[in-house]
């Protein structure tokens, strides 16, 4: 178990799985959202336009987590905190 444990750790740790996961999660679900949308343009209401800004700016926060992460990762690297 404790293996499973550690490659499950490296994944996250050393390959930085979690933070391409993430980014690729939420390019995939822009992706969709946009297709559906623009898919027929004469349906865009007001609401359909907010929604749509809301999943756009899940990339924000997906950015900025990645951003943050590297940012931090590159400060342990140096000896940094």
């Amino acid at each position: 178990m404790m293996n499973l444990l550690d490659a499950m750790w490296a994944a996250f740790d050393r390959h930085k799985l979690a933070r391409r996961l993430t980014l690729a999660w939420a390019c995939a679900l822009i992706t969709w959202v946009c297709a559906r949308v623009f898919s027929d343009v004469k349906n865009i209401t007001e609401p359909v336009a907010h929604a749509l800004e809301i999943v756009v700016g899940i990339l924000t926060v997906v950015i900025g987590f990645y951003q943050w992460s590297r940012h931090r990762e590159s400060g342990q690297d140096k000896g940094g905190g």
